[in-house]
């Protein structure tokens, strides 16, 4: 039996591989529920982005959370329900050199009554870190720290902030919470 469990082995490892998932890729799970009345045959099986927010110590289960309603699947997720995500549509802009309406780069910076006059208004900086949020009214705002030579802070609300800013504060904020509790 153990000599038949090992030849078994040895011809499944052959062609396992660990996954290439990392911690912040974008990724769709998969998911074979139906709702009633749903037909099988216009069903989407994979839904999402989901952020990948920590995996464990084998690398084989994952804690997801939603890039558009930021809310984490209660249970972690195993890598073979997963596959990453590759947003076609921002290689296209860039290959193409299109800038959609919608999309920012870097984000504006916010300026005291004295820059008014000498900054225009597509001026850019950096951002250096997240530092906080909070929900003001129906909108999130972010306290963020610019990469400035006085490291200056301001609050921005969520369309002024990058979304792989977002991504990586709470990325950061779940790994602070993880390490607090291990105490």
């Amino acid at each position: 039996m153990t000599e038949s469990a090992q030849r078994s082995k040895k011809f499944y490892d052959k062609n396992a591989k660990e996954p290439e998932i990392e911690v912040g890729a974008k990724v769709l799970l998969h998911s074979s529920a139906l709702k009633t009345g749903e037909s099988p045959k216009f069903h989407k099986n994979f839904v999402g982005p989901y952020l990948v927010v920590s995996k464990s110590d084998d690398g084989l289960l994952y804690r997801l959370r939603h890039c558009s309603t930021g809310k984490q699947p209660r249970a972690a997720v195993h890598a073979n329900r997963l596959k990453v995500y590759h947003d076609d549509r921002d290689v296209f802009y860039l290959r193409h050199n299109i800038k959609p309406k919608d999309a920012t780069q870097l984000t504006p910076k916010s300026q005291s009554s004295t820059d008014l006059t000498t900054a225009t208004d597509d001026t850019w900086y950096p951002i250096d870190r997240l530092l906080d949020h909070k929900k003001v009214g129906k909108k999130n705002r972010f306290l963020v720290q610019w990469l400035d030579s006085e490291a200056s802070k301001s609050w921005e609300p969520e369309e002024n902030v990058t979304q792989y800013a977002i991504d990586q504060y709470f990325i950061t904020k779940h790994a602070k919470v993880k390490k607090r509790n291990k105490r």
